[in-house]
């Protein structure tokens, strides 16, 4: 593997996670919004219902691996040009 194929494959793996990790932290303030509580952190916690939790790491999942897979789907139409 060239050092160009390594610097894109690392490049894109950063772009993938912070697609991710900015999916999350959106989905937290929506969460908030729509319940008026903050999202649960701690899913062992005494203080947070099953429902809620398992809703939380169903949506939360969903959204941050949508928004991995559509920058790797852009990078991917990008580069095959």
């Amino acid at each position: 593997m060239s050092n160009k194929q390594l610097i894109t494959n690392v490049g894109i793996g950063l772009a993938a996670a912070s697609a991710g990790m900015l999916a999350r932290k959106t989905l937290q303030k929506s969460w908030e919004k729509v319940t008026n509580e903050p999202a649960p952190k701690d899913k062992g916690s005494e203080n947070t219902d099953l429902k809620e939790a398992v809703t939380w790491a169903v949506v939360s999942g969903i959204g941050a691996g949508i928004a991995r897979m559509a920058v790797q789907y852009v990078i991917d139409k990008r580069q095959s040009k």
